[in-house]
């Protein structure tokens, strides 16, 4: 939010180009060495859901701890924006992501592999809701299906 006083106190709707820019830097949260934003921009009781997570991340303290659990295997992760839908209702901003990220499988093991170096290329699509400048939800999809290709993890049947 381009006034952080207003914003914190609940007196600036956010305008679109606003909420690109909060939806492009947190989205780097997912990048190597990314995960400082999330102490930036994210609300302290965001709810992040995937389809791949057995159940909601609840807090920015623990969103932090699975960026660093992602970046410890894909030590080299780098997400890129491939396409991007915002726009604000009210006080609520909201974008949608569509992403892809290369990265390379170095350490420890995931879905069963070891690692071993492959290098992978997921694509996914996030939702964020953000008030007062703040991400208060992160909401995804991404293609696991792909990466356990590509990890070796599982083969299609011929």
């Amino acid at each position: 939010c381009a006034r952080d006083e207003l914003c914190l106190a609940g007196r600036y709707a956010m305008t679109e180009n606003e909420i690109v820019a909060i939806a492009t830097r947190f989205i780097g949260a997912w990048n190597a060495g990314g995960a400082g934003v999330v102490d930036e921009l994210a609300a302290p009781d965001i709810v992040v859901s995937y389809t791949h997570f057995p159940t909601p991340i609840y807090g920015a303290e623990r969103l932090k701890a699975i960026l660093n659990q992602t970046h410890a295997s894909f030590p080299d992760m780098q997400i890129r924006i491939d396409d991007m839908v915002a726009g604000v209702e009210g006080e609520v901003g909201r974008a949608v992501v569509a992403w892809t990220y290369i990265a390379t499988h170095m350490q420890g093991e995931l879905y069963g592999v070891s690692p071993g170096g492959r290098s992978v290329r997921v694509s996914g699509i996030t939702m964020y809701r953000i008030v007062a400048g703040r991400v208060v939800e992160e909401r995804g999809v991404s293609d696991n299906l792909s990466l356990l290709l590509q990890l070796g993890a599982v083969t299609l049947p011929q």
